[in-house]
């Protein structure tokens, strides 16, 4: 299994489970999606669990910041878990 994590707008970010093509989002008791302030955060939710590779999607505004077209690519890489 694989842990996918996406980093959204604010400082926040989403865990998910990743089979296949399936994501199932982290939810907590009350079914709602669990959001994280920051990695650590997520790594000690998840302490004791191993997980074949972890993703990490983040969003970067940079090329409109500075006057670009927005790039509709978003960085998705693998981190060391």
């Amino acid at each position: 299994m694989n842990l996918f994590i996406e980093s959204i707008e604010g400082g926040t970010y989403l865990a998910a489970f990743e089979q296949g093509n399936q994501r199932d989002f982290l939810r907590d008791q009350n079914s709602k999606t669990m959001t994280f302030h920051c990695l650590s955060e997520i790594r000690s939710h998840l302490s004791g669990q191993k997980f074949d590779k972890v993703m990490l999607k983040q969003s970067t505004p940079y090329d409109e910041m500075c006057g670009l077209e927005s790039s509709s690519g978003k960085l998705e890489m693998e981190i060391d878990w």
